[in-house]
Protein backbone atom coordinates (compact mmCIF):
# COMPACT_ATOMS: atom_id res chain seq x y z
CA UNK A 1 0.00 0.00 0.00
CA UNK A 2 1.48 3.25 -0.87
CA UNK A 3 0.91 6.80 0.94
CA UNK A 4 -0.38 8.47 -1.74
CA UNK A 5 -4.32 10.28 -0.48
CA UNK A 6 -5.79 8.18 -2.97
CA UNK A 7 -4.90 4.74 -2.15
CA UNK A 8 -4.97 5.74 2.13
CA UNK A 9 -8.80 6.98 1.03
CA UNK A 10 -9.63 4.40 -0.99
CA UNK A 11 -8.63 1.85 2.05
CA UNK A 12 -10.69 4.34 4.42
CA UNK A 13 -13.98 3.87 2.35
CA UNK A 14 -13.44 0.00 2.06
CA UNK A 15 -12.63 0.15 5.88
CA UNK A 16 -15.66 2.35 6.61
CA UNK A 17 -17.40 -0.18 4.43
CA UNK A 18 -16.69 -3.42 6.20
CA UNK A 19 -17.69 -1.77 9.46
CA UNK A 20 -20.74 -1.06 8.95
CA UNK A 21 -21.43 -4.55 8.03
CA UNK A 22 -22.47 -7.97 10.51
CA UNK A 23 -19.62 -9.79 11.09
CA UNK A 24 -21.37 -12.83 9.05
CA UNK A 25 -21.38 -10.74 6.13
CA UNK A 26 -17.76 -10.07 6.52
CA UNK A 27 -16.69 -13.35 7.46
CA UNK A 28 -18.53 -15.93 5.60
CA UNK A 29 -19.94 -13.94 2.99
CA UNK A 30 -23.36 -14.46 4.02
CA UNK A 31 -25.99 -12.34 5.57
CA UNK A 32 -28.74 -12.76 7.76
CA UNK A 33 -32.32 -11.25 8.82
CA UNK A 34 -30.30 -9.90 11.62
CA UNK A 35 -27.40 -7.85 9.41
CA UNK A 36 -29.45 -4.97 9.05
CA UNK A 37 -29.92 -4.92 12.79
CA UNK A 38 -25.98 -4.33 13.03
CA UNK A 39 -25.97 -1.75 10.43
CA UNK A 40 -28.22 0.00 12.20
CA UNK A 41 -26.47 -0.47 15.81
CA UNK A 42 -23.68 0.54 13.92
CA UNK A 43 -24.79 3.69 12.06
CA UNK A 44 -26.52 4.91 15.61
CA UNK A 45 -23.31 5.13 16.98
CA UNK A 46 -22.48 7.09 14.65
CA UNK A 47 -25.08 9.76 15.15
CA UNK A 48 -24.45 9.86 19.06
CA UNK A 49 -20.68 9.76 19.25
CA UNK A 50 -20.63 12.02 15.94
CA UNK A 51 -17.85 10.57 13.83
CA UNK A 52 -17.35 8.10 11.29
CA UNK A 53 -17.59 4.44 11.67
CA UNK A 54 -14.14 4.35 10.89
CA UNK A 55 -11.27 6.49 11.40
CA UNK A 56 -7.93 5.00 10.19
CA UNK A 57 -6.28 7.82 12.19
CA UNK A 58 -7.03 6.63 15.81
CA UNK A 59 -5.08 4.18 17.58
CA UNK A 60 -6.20 1.17 16.20
CA UNK A 61 -8.38 -0.05 19.01
CA UNK A 62 -10.40 3.04 18.77
CA UNK A 63 -10.57 3.19 14.82
CA UNK A 64 -13.99 1.01 14.29
CA UNK A 65 -16.72 2.72 16.05
CA UNK A 66 -18.91 0.07 17.29
CA UNK A 67 -15.85 -1.93 18.99
CA UNK A 68 -14.98 1.14 20.51
CA UNK A 69 -18.18 2.27 21.33
CA UNK A 70 -18.53 -1.04 22.90
CA UNK A 71 -15.82 -1.02 24.98
CA UNK A 72 -16.56 2.74 26.64
CA UNK A 73 -19.95 1.10 27.54
CA UNK A 74 -18.10 -1.81 29.09
CA UNK A 75 -15.93 -0.02 31.07
CA UNK A 76 -17.93 3.14 31.94
CA UNK A 77 -17.18 5.79 29.78
CA UNK A 78 -19.09 5.99 27.09
CA UNK A 79 -20.24 9.46 27.85
CA UNK A 80 -17.05 10.91 27.22
CA UNK A 81 -17.00 9.90 23.51
CA UNK A 82 -20.73 10.98 22.92
CA UNK A 83 -21.61 14.13 20.52
CA UNK A 84 -20.83 17.49 22.79
CA UNK A 85 -23.87 18.71 21.01
CA UNK A 86 -25.94 15.78 22.34
CA UNK A 87 -24.36 15.90 25.92
CA UNK A 88 -27.38 17.65 28.48
CA UNK A 89 -29.74 17.60 25.54
CA UNK A 90 -31.44 14.14 25.58
CA UNK A 91 -32.86 13.27 29.16
CA UNK A 92 -30.65 10.50 30.42
CA UNK A 93 -33.36 7.77 30.50
CA UNK A 94 -34.32 8.31 26.45
CA UNK A 95 -30.10 8.29 26.54
CA UNK A 96 -29.44 4.85 28.37
CA UNK A 97 -32.20 3.49 25.72
CA UNK A 98 -30.52 4.72 23.05
CA UNK A 99 -27.01 3.21 24.11
CA UNK A 100 -28.54 0.06 25.06
CA UNK A 101 -30.42 -0.34 21.37
CA UNK A 102 -26.73 0.51 19.93
CA UNK A 103 -25.28 -2.23 22.06
CA UNK A 104 -27.35 -5.17 21.71
CA UNK A 105 -28.01 -4.23 17.79
CA UNK A 106 -24.18 -4.56 17.46
CA UNK A 107 -23.37 -7.64 18.99
CA UNK A 108 -20.92 -10.16 16.75
CA UNK A 109 -23.23 -13.00 17.72
CA UNK A 110 -26.51 -12.95 15.20
CA UNK A 111 -28.71 -14.75 17.75
CA UNK A 112 -27.61 -12.06 20.24
CA UNK A 113 -29.20 -9.64 18.70
CA UNK A 114 -32.84 -8.26 18.96
CA UNK A 115 -34.89 -8.06 16.44
CA UNK A 116 -35.42 -4.94 14.28
CA UNK A 117 -39.21 -4.96 15.50
CA UNK A 118 -38.02 -4.70 18.91
CA UNK A 119 -35.66 -2.20 18.00
CA UNK A 120 -38.44 0.29 16.63
CA UNK A 121 -40.33 -0.69 20.33
CA UNK A 122 -37.70 0.51 22.01
CA UNK A 123 -36.84 3.48 20.35
CA UNK A 124 -40.71 4.57 20.35
CA UNK A 125 -39.87 4.31 24.32
CA UNK A 126 -37.30 6.38 23.59
CA UNK A 127 -39.15 9.45 22.40
CA UNK A 128 -41.95 8.59 25.00
CA UNK A 129 -38.92 8.69 27.80
CA UNK A 130 -37.55 12.46 25.84
CA UNK A 131 -41.06 13.88 25.59
CA UNK A 132 -42.06 13.29 29.02
CA UNK A 133 -38.40 14.49 30.46
CA UNK A 134 -38.91 17.60 28.75
CA UNK A 135 -42.43 18.31 29.42
CA UNK A 136 -41.41 18.15 33.23
CA UNK A 137 -38.18 19.85 32.54
CA UNK A 138 -40.61 23.01 30.75
CA UNK A 139 -42.99 22.93 33.75
CA UNK A 140 -40.23 23.54 36.23
CA UNK A 141 -38.32 26.28 34.21
CA UNK A 142 -41.09 27.19 31.10
CA UNK A 143 -39.27 30.13 29.70
CA UNK A 144 -35.67 28.27 30.19
CA UNK A 145 -33.97 25.63 27.33
CA UNK A 146 -34.13 22.24 28.64
CA UNK A 147 -30.86 21.08 29.98
CA UNK A 148 -30.28 17.96 31.41
CA UNK A 149 -27.24 16.23 33.89
CA UNK A 150 -24.60 14.79 32.54
CA UNK A 151 -25.03 10.52 33.42
CA UNK A 152 -22.93 8.01 33.64
CA UNK A 153 -23.89 4.70 32.24
CA UNK A 154 -22.68 1.22 32.65
CA UNK A 155 -23.56 -2.16 31.96
CA UNK A 156 -25.79 -4.16 31.89
CA UNK A 157 -28.36 -1.64 30.60
CA UNK A 158 -31.65 -3.42 30.49
CA UNK A 159 -30.44 -5.84 28.15
CA UNK A 160 -30.75 -9.46 29.52
CA UNK A 161 -28.97 -12.27 28.11
CA UNK A 162 -31.46 -15.10 27.76
CA UNK A 163 -31.08 -18.09 26.08
CA UNK A 164 -28.44 -16.44 24.31
CA UNK A 165 -30.05 -13.47 23.30
CA UNK A 166 -30.58 -10.06 24.17
CA UNK A 167 -33.73 -8.84 25.22
CA UNK A 168 -34.12 -4.96 25.59
CA UNK A 169 -36.48 -4.09 28.61
CA UNK A 170 -39.39 -1.84 27.82
CA UNK A 171 -39.93 -0.93 31.41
Amino acid sequence: MSNDPISIEIDSDIAYTFACMAPEGVIANRLSHKADVYSFGVVLFEVLCCRRIFDAKLEEDQRFLGRWACKCIENGSIYNIIDPYLKGRIAPECFKKFLEIAYSCVQFELNKRPAMGEVEVTLKLALELQKKADSEMESINPQGECIYEEASFHLPFNCVLDDGKYTMGTE
